[in-house]
């Protein structure tokens, strides 16, 4: 097996070495002064839907700025860049690029990838793309300005999705030294920048944030960052563990009920099909009605078994709507996915689902007493599934042990199955959906079920522990619970009976072949009718 170097030429080999001369003889402790922030997202998350961490139009940083299908794209930085310094009428680039030249050791350990290019190299990228973000932020008529090489003009959507890709970062405090650079007075600085970049999250957010003050803003490593902070506050800890899937005896006892299920429904399916294939009068005048009625020539065992195995079974493999799609890939999803009752399932036993008072993920809670399911208000448009994605993909590169964005995106697909699901959801005001339709927000959160590890996070587990127990509690679910018990408890007996009944059945038949039984079969009217 061929391992690869990081150095693709010999000259690599002399920059590096290079670079490491540098940070030892400056004593530059970059390794503590400025953590890693910027990270590569994980394969396992990239793998199901690439296109959503991969920029389509605009390549910010090291990562993707020489990547040749956004290279064209340089123009439009270069306008925006451009019109910016233009505004600050004392910034001369070649200025602005020495002066960036002498953070290179900072901005090299925010991302975690080895950047093999030179230090000129580095701060020219920093300088083009810290303005064009800096244009960006400040105004709303930047997209009046940013066309492709064909002269049209690039949606305002786009944009924003690159801008916040985990591997399209530019570090805060670059932007930061840009406006430093331009103005003398750090109050302006101050004030400036934490003020367009608050505004920026806002907009974009599809939760809402939590308080933050503006001289706290600059403190974070980048704008994904600060977004993730601001949704998911560090506040929220772990204090007690709580079941990921609920109660572990319902999670046995429905997969042993699983297997049950399916030895019966086999069983089941064969002894229909010998059933309704006999000849003898009065049992076709008993399996015929039920096929019309069920119409379920082909398809009727497979129905039953969809039905029962909906209405008696708190597997969610069993509430997933079927698309046609059997890869291993879905498979994977839909068995790790959380365990709890959809949203139609729990409105069919009286729950309301509430949007919560403040609007943010701390104040997810569910009431026992009154049935009351507690969210925040969600806003779902055209940005939100790249925006949600990356924050997931932030939070499990960071350094944390309880993934609450990652948990609360679990939630949401654990209850949203079906387009009724996202339908109710819209109808309780809990998501604003801009999006084409009700079944584009289902075909968003079950996308987003691929978690990389498994997490503990309190107040959210709480709150999938007590809907669970309340949902197990209701009448309903325990009727269909203790028929589930007697169905598939005692199969192996009911397939004994009907396989002896059967057997006669096929006797009488073989009987009335040789000597005919007008009279047992009424066969007689039959004849003469025809």
């Amino acid at each position: 097996m061929v391992l690869h170097s990081i150095f693709e030429s010999s000259t690599g080999e002399e920059r590096w070495i290079t670079q490491i001369s540098k940070i030892l003889e400056k004593e530059v402790r970059v390794d503590i002064d400025q953590p890693v922030s910027i990270f590569r997202v994980p394969a396992t998350l990239s793998v199901y839907k690439p296109e959503a961490y991969v920029p389509q139009l605009i390549g910010l940083g090291p990562y993707h700025h020489f990547q040749p299908e956004l290279y064209e794209m340089e123009r439009c930085k270069l306008v925006a860049a451009s019109r910016l310094r233009k505004q600050f009428n004392s910034l001369e680039f070649k200025y602005l690029v020495a002066k960036l030249n002498l953070v290179e050791q900072c901005v090299r350990a925010c991302y975690h990838k080895y950047l093999d290019i030179e230090g000129d190299t580095l701060a020219w990228i920093m300088a083009i793309d810290g303005l064009f973000l800096l244009d960006f932020f400040s105004t709303s008529t930047t997209t009046a300005y940013l066309v492709d090489s064909t002269g049209r003009k690039l949606a305002h959507g786009s944009i924003v999705g690159d801008i916040m890709m985990l591997e399209n970062q530019i570090p805060i405090f670059v932007m930061s030294e840009i406006l430093s650079i331009q103005f003398s007075l750090p109050d302006v600085v101050n004030k400036m920048l934490p003020t367009m970049l608050m505004s920026f999250c806002n907009a974009i957010s599809p939760l809402k944030l939590e308080d933050l003050a503006l001289s706290q803003v600059c403190a974070h490593s980048h704008v994904l960052d600060l977004l993730y902070h601001l949704i998911a506050p560090e506040s929220v800890g772990l204090n007690e563990a709580y079941s990921l899937f609920g109660k572990m005896e319902d999670e046995s006892f429905n997969k042993t009920t699983s297997a049950d299920s399916s030895k019966f429904n086999q069983v089941f399916s064969k002894l229909w099909g010998l059933l309704s294939n006999l000849n003898v009068g009065f049992l076709s005048k008993i399996t015929r009605p039920v096929k019309n009625i069920l119409t379920v020539s082909g398809t009727m065992v497979s129905s039953v078994r969809g039905g029962v195995s909906i209405f008696t079974s708190g597997n969610k493999e069993a509430i997933k709507p079927e698309n046609g799609d059997s890869s291993q890939e879905k498979k994977t999803l839909i068995v790790e996915e959380i365990m709890i009752p959809s949203v139609s399932q729990l409105a069919s036993i009286g729950v309301e689902f509430c949007p919560t008072g403040d609007g943010k993920i701390r104040s997810i809670t569910f009431d026992q007493s009154c049935g009351r399911l507690y969210l925040p208000i969600i806003t779902l448009n055209v940005n939100s599934e790249v925006i949600m994605r990356n924050l997931v993909a932030y939070e499990a590169s960071i350094v944390s042990e309880a993934l609450v964005f990652t948990r609360y995106t679990e939630l949401m697909n654990g209850i949203i199955d079906t387009v009724e699901d996202a339908k109710l959801m819209r109808e309780k005001k809990i998501i604003v959906n801009s999006l084409r339709s009700d079944a584009d927000v289902v075909q968003l959160f079950n996308g987003m079920s691929k978690a990389v590890r498994l997490t503990n996070v309190p107040f959210l587990d709480k709150t999938i522990q007590d809907v669970n127990k309340y949902y197990n509690n209701t009448w309903q679910v325990r009727f269909c619970r203790r028929l589930r018990n007697i169905v598939f408890g005692s199969w192996q007996i009911l397939t004994v009976l009907a396989i002896v009944l059967l057997v006669l059945l096929m006797g009488l038949e073989s009987f009335c072949s040789v000597y005919s039984c007008p009279k047992l079969f009424n066969t007689t009217s039959s004849s003469s009718s025809d």
